[in-house]
């Protein structure tokens, strides 16, 4: 047998290169967001923006691993929780503001805006200090492997992950066609089309808040089931309303099932991995679920042209409906093999 590692030294350099990777991270997007400020041609900004979203997807996975350092493992629900309603809540009041202060003062002061809360977070992230880990949480047979091996290597997180990212992208489908639901199905305005939006995100912002109060691993793995279920009977609902004031009740339920599965697997996302692991599998979570979105917007278009707008919503809620049902037989069968649902393991 060889040596054991020197676990406390490991977990002092990733501290200190976790720590590093989100400083660099938020000098990257400091140094991408400030030429947007005086820039107007095309080819620059999209490709600034292309740097932006790279180097934010590095300190998302940096934070999510550094998450349960900072506030303890017996505090990982409870601030998951608290991340995903905040990063909501920031979802809907961003673009608010952005367009006041677009419209009152320009673009410019808009951009520089957002780069002085890059400045702020890179701040915060130079001074964060993370609490010791015990040394049971570093896993020798996790530190050769990338995410995408260690997630297919899960029997609880495999069939979770895919059938969660189908739901990403069926409802992110049906969010290209929520305008054409409203205003040409349902003869309302603009106006209901946001009040709509803003209904799924309110429930998403409660949704998550009630997650964080799931703290044993079994009622996670079943309230992510329930919740992507939820959130795709709301869906299918949208097909059959009447009229457009029911899609505010449907908008609420539908987000709160959002929010709790997306914070519960979240969090089991953590809690079942090894410190040195996080990193690696909260990056390949966010490009399963990133890649899923982007696909939702282009299926979306495409299916738009074929079906009507009920017909899209009806697919997409019953698709979900039964990607869910597959994953609660996958978890009630104890013989099931859910890693082939991510292809063979190397």
């Amino acid at each position: 047998m060889g040596e054991r590692p020197d676990v406390p030294g490991i977990l002092q350099m990733q501290r200190a290169i976790g720590r590093r990777l989100l400083v660099g991270g938020g000098l990257v997007e400091v140094a991408a967001t400030i030429p947007l400020i005086f820039l107007h041609s095309v080819v620059p900004i999209v490709a600034l923006v292309v740097v932006l979203g790279a180097a934010a997807s590095v300190t998302a996975a940096t934070w999510s691993a550094l998450v349960p350092r900072v506030v303890g493992e017996d505090h990982l629900a409870e601030a998951i929780s608290a991340q995903q309603s905040l990063s909501v809540l920031a979802l809907v009041a961003a673009p608010a503001v952005g367009g006041l202060l677009a419209g009152a003062f320009g673009t410019g002061v808009a951009v520089a805006v957002d780069a002085a809360t890059y400045v702020v977070v890179t701040i915060a992230a130079a001074l964060v200090r993370t609490r010791r880990v015990p040394e049971q949480v570093v896993d020798e047979s996790s530190r050769a492997r990338g995410g995408f091996a260690i997630l297919r290597a899960d029997r609880v997180l495999a069939p979770l992950l895919a059938g969660v990212a189908l739901v990403v992208l069926l409802v992110g489908m049906v969010d290209v066609v929520l305008v054409y639901l409203v205003r040409d199905t349902l003869d309302a305005g603009g106006v209901w089309y946001g009040v709509t939006e803003a209904s799924w995100m309110a429930g998403m912002v409660a949704g998550a808040l009630a997650g964080g109060r799931v703290t044993v691993e079994r009622g996670q793995v079943r309230a992510t089931i329930a919740g992507a279920a939820l959130a795709c009977a709301m869906v299918a609902g949208f097909a059959v309303a009447p009229a457009v004031w029911i899609l505010v009740p449907l908008s609420v339920l539908g987000g709160i099932g959002n929010g709790y599965a997306g914070t519960c697997l979240s969090t089991l996302l953590m809690a079942r991995k090894a410190d040195d692991a996080r990193g690696r599998v909260s990056a390949a979570a966010n490009a399963i679920f990133g890649g899923a979105q982007g696909v939702s917007f282009l299926l979306g278009g495409v299916v738009a042209v074929a079906l009507s707008p009920r017909a899209i919503y009806a697919v997409a809620g019953l698709l979900g409906l039964a990607a869910a049902g597959v994953v609660a037989v996958t978890h009630a069968s104890p013989d099931s093999e859910p890693a082939a649902l991510f292809g063979t393991p190397s």
